[in-house]
């Protein structure tokens, strides 16, 4: 639509009339699809305050590609109207640093930018915003109201009221709500609540664990000292979670962290990392598949089933993995009784597949009858039986261990401050295949023996 008014040779009032009913999201979007001249066609019609409030709502590297083309006056002027958190998030992704320090220099909130920008993108400060209302636990709540008048212009969000004392330390909350059906006379800190708070160096992770478990539109943000530095707000919060939640994604099928801007060759060499790590990962299993082939020569019957053998285990670590990242992104870790819980779920999957496949080879082994490299004495039921054991007996063990080794890998990663999705479905199908392997060739080997089939 943008691209049609801007060929209507409009005026400004005309085109700011036609827009709107346009919210400003889609404004964002149809922006990026602009070419260069078209875009300075329409920032003419458009004031400064417009610009600001399209750019925050693209992602930072968009933003910052689109505000380098201005001169560094005018980029001044829309950082100015735009929250402290959105101008950090997009200075942070300039690629032109010395522009970056130039423009930081000229902006109102100059001393809070540089603060904040210290920060990485990991922590929970990087995403704060100054911009709340506070007010004191003395105040009646008359004063609490004409406090809130005074600051709503400047605040991102009125929906909670922040108490502190007067050297700015963090007491509670008073929802908007409670404060407009309290008649005074009443004081705030009859009205205040406690709130949860985290730390402005905390892991932005966690402030997701809580906004989401205490169902808060707004978490405190303090320091080591509890003074106030900022909030979060659910809409920072939610655009974290969808990183996380894409992040981890690429690293459970692991792809290293995507770029829509990346060409297909560069995406290709970030992908090939990975896929020689886990390319060299597979060489023991080819090792010790063609070790176990010589000494098991002659019993084709057991390579007949090993498709079987691996894939099973690895579609039910696969599914264990997914259950235990979901529980880590929601809590931080598996609760004891949610991994008791997953632990016999897999093993009575690996039960009843482990009693299905001795009933299958055991059926098919009958019916085939396979040729064995040594002369025995023992009847086809009691061949069908050896094999059947081994296929069960090992598929049963297996999947065990695989839920165990998928419930356990990404925990384990976690608490070496590891990412815990790094434990991809390749990585650890690879890693249950390595361990397949080792059970039913090794059972195999054993049983075989044992009964002087080999």
């Amino acid at each position: 639509m943008i691209k049609k008014l801007l060929n209507e040779n409009l005026t400004k009032i005309e085109f700011q009339k036609r827009i709107d009913d346009m919210h400003t999201h889609d404004i964002a979007i149809e922006i990026m699809e602009l070419e260069f001249s078209e875009r300075e066609r329409l920032y003419h019609f458009l004031t400064t305050e417009q610009i600001a409030e399209i750019v925050s709502y693209l992602d930072p590297e968009v933003a910052a590609d689109i505000l380098e083309e201005f001169d560094l006056e005018k980029q001044t002027e829309i950082f100015d109207e735009m929250t402290v958190d959105d101008v950090v998030d997009i200075l942070q992704a300039y690629e032109d640093e010395d522009m970056r320090d130039d423009v930081i220099e000229t902006l109102e909130d100059v001393e809070d930018i540089k603060e904040y920008i210290q920060y990485t993108e990991d922590e929970v400060g990087a995403y704060m915003t100054n911009e709340y209302v506070h007010i004191y636990p003395n105040m009646d709540v008359k004063e609490a109201v004409t406090a809130l008048i005074s600051q709503a212009p400047e605040a991102e969000t009125i929906n909670t009221l922040f108490v502190v004392d007067k050297d700015e330390k963090f007491l509670g909350t008073v929802n908007l709500k409670t404060l407009v059906k309290a008649r005074s006379p009443k004081l705030v800190e009859e009205i205040m609540i406690t709130t949860p708070t985290v730390n402005d160096e905390s892991l932005i992770t966690e402030a997701v664990y809580d906004m989401k478990n205490y169902e808060l539109y707004e978490l405190p943000v303090i320091d080591n000292t509890n003074q106030l530095l900022g909030i979060l707000t659910l809409d920072d919060i939610l655009d974290v979670a969808v990183e996380e939640a894409e992040e981890d994604f690429e690293k459970l099928a692991a792809l290293p962290a995507s770029d829509k801007n990346r060409s297909w060759l560069k995406t290709a060499l970030y992908r090939l990392p990975w896929l020689l790590i886990l390319m060299v990962i597979s060489i023991p299993l080819i090792s010790f598949s063609q070790l176990m082939t010589a000494a098991l020569a002659g019993v084709a019957i057991l390579v007949f089933f090993q498709p079987l053998m691996l894939d099973s285990p690895g579609n039910v670590a696969t599914q264990t993995l997914a259950v235990a990242l979901k529980a880590i992104s929601n809590e931080g870790k598996m609760k004891s009784k949610d991994v008791f819980k997953e632990f016999i779920s897999g093993l009575i999957t690996g039960l009843f597949l482990g009693i299905t496949a001795f009933v299958i080879s055991f059926v098919f082994v009958l019916v085939s009858k396979p040729q064995l490299p040594n002369p025995t004495t023992l009847n086809d039921v009691q061949i069908g039986l050896i094999f059947a054991t081994i296929l069960g007996g090992s598929l049963t063990i297996v999947i065990s261990a695989a839920s165990l080794l998928a419930l356990g890998i990404p925990h384990l990663l976690k608490s070496f401050k590891i990412d815990p999705a790094v434990a991809s479905g390749p990585f650890i199908t690879t890693v249950i295949d390595l361990f397949s392997a080792l059970v039913y060739f090794g059972l195999a080997t054993i049983i075989l023996r044992g009964v002087g089939l080999i």
